[in-house]
């Protein structure tokens, strides 16, 4: 059974090429949740497998490509894992690129994720994706 660290490890390094099979690493009612979301009016959780991977789908419609780097794992026990980790994808909507640093925490049970809550930088969220007229994206 894997713990906390193992399935993070293994979330990022292949988690939105396979949306289906990253969302198999949930459990049945296991959530995906992004607070940060609602500063854009958008759900902020996702819970259970089919709609984790519907999320992960749209965001590879807006990011064809995304894909996690450079992770780190800060915080490390058998049962909950903190890791900040990148990534750089460009835009379908605009063709601007966005970078970002994530972090996040990870709560696994029974060797599936319980619960993902990530963080993210929803400024350049917004530069990448919205076409703004007075140039100042």
């Amino acid at each position: 059974m894997k713990n906390a660290k193992e399935l993070m490890l293994e979330y990022t390094a292949f988690s939105f090429r396979e949306p289906k099979k990253a969302a198999e690493m949930f459990a049945e009612d296991g959530a995906f949740e992004l607070p940060y979301l609602a500063t854009f009016g958008l759900p902020t959780e996702y819970k259970g497998r089919d709609a984790i991977a519907g999320f992960f789908q749209s965001v590879l419609d807006i990011y064809p490509g995304f894909q996690f780097e450079n992770t780190k794992v800060l915080i490390d026990t058998p049962d909950q894992v903190f890791a900040e980790f990148e990534a750089s994808a460009v835009s379908s909507k605009t063709g601007r690129t966005v970078h970002q640093l994530f972090f996040s925490r990870l709560v696994a049970e029974n060797g599936k994720i319980k619960l993902f809550r990530e963080a993210l930088n929803t400024f350049e969220v917004a530069r990448a994706n919205v076409r703004d007229s007075a140039g100042l994206f």
